[in-house]
């Protein structure tokens, strides 16, 4: 399934330190990754159960917001990003999520309903705070409340990304894009209900739904890092 809302019916590496959470406020963003996670199951509402629903995950890059270094000053070459996870509906579902998000980064829907084609676009975004529960209790947390669209000559001065965005569509799965992913998104991918017999499948399988079989590892094999 593509990402047209008009269609509906790396880990390993050294760990920086750690960030603190983004003052509650509005921030231009551009968005930096869009995320094809397929259809997920859903937690139960309210002690009801709810049908899966076909997620994707948006990662926003703050333009004027930085991690800082291990001297505590911020590194212009490593922007601030914050991700939400939102089942993507039809446009016509004027109060879902998605389509808020939509309209905010393609008011004019000149993309005609493709989050794809809004990888880059900016926007404004009302950025929350809220304190983590269960084993997360002590912890604050940055959430996107909501996105707005941003005024075409604030776009025009717009800082660019820092790095070319990301996406990662399911129907024509990229595995470099795939392999760039943290091991924790690649298993919520290979998860995802319709992974079974699909190009994700296909693509990792060489083609086969069958697996491999086991090869005996050489004695000295081991990891490289």
């Amino acid at each position: 399934m593509s990402l047209n809302a008009r269609k509906i019916a790396h880990t390993g590496g050294k760990k920086g330190p750690e960030q603190a959470a983004i003052e509650p406020g509005t921030y231009p963003i551009r968005v930096a990754q869009l995320i094809d996670l397929g259809l997920q199951p859903q937690r139960p509402w309210q002690g009801e159960e709810k049908p899966p629903a076909h997620e994707m995950m948006i990662t926003y890059e703050l333009l004027d917001e930085f991690c800082v270094d291990e001297d505590g000053n911020p590194d212009e070459e490593k922007p601030r990003w914050l991700s939400e996870t939102i089942p993507l509906r039809s446009l016509k579902a004027e109060k879902a999520k998605s389509t808020q998000r939509y309209y905010a980064l393609d008011p004019n829907e000149d993309c005609e309903g493709d989050f794809v084609a809004l990888a880059g676009m900016p926007a404004n975004a009302s950025i929350t705070q809220n304190a983590g529960k269960g084993k997360n209790a002590g912890k604050i947390y940055n959430n996107i409340q909501m996105l707005s669209t941003m005024r075409p000559k604030d776009a025009a001065k717009a800082e660019p990304l820092k790095k070319e965005p990301k996406v990662f569509v399911l129907d024509e799965p990229d595995l470099d894009v795939f392999n760039s992913l943290p091991e924790w998104l690649q298993d919520k991918l290979k998860s995802n209900l319709e992974y079974a017999g699909s190009e994700l499948e296909k693509a990792l399988t060489g083609g086969s739904s069958e697996p491999d079989e086991p090869q005996a590892a050489d004695a000295d094999d081991g990891e490289d890092w």
